[in-house]
């Protein structure tokens, strides 16, 4: 079994060396996304359909308020 030797020392190695670290963004990026949905689904109390190329669930429209935040004048991503 491959060992991590930590976060932090994976992502120093990653930055100086370009080693692709133990849980790259390829594997956290999806998982992450994985697990926000399903936070929406509990939170409208209902399974969701999601539509990965728009972004957007589309069999509730009031869950998609759950995926992105308006942010405060001057702020933006």
């Amino acid at each position: 079994m491959l060992r991590s030797p930590g976060h932090h020392a994976e992502w120093i190695r990653a930055c100086k060396a370009g080693a692709k670290p133990f849980s790259s963004f390829d594997v956290g990026g999806p998982l992450t996304e994985v697990i926000q949905l399903g936070n929406a689904a509990v939170l409208v109390g209902h399974p969701i359909e999601y539509d990965a190329l728009s972004g957007k669930i589309v069999n509730c429209a009031e869950s998609n308020r759950f995926l992105h935040r308006e942010y405060r004048s001057g702020w933006t991503l």
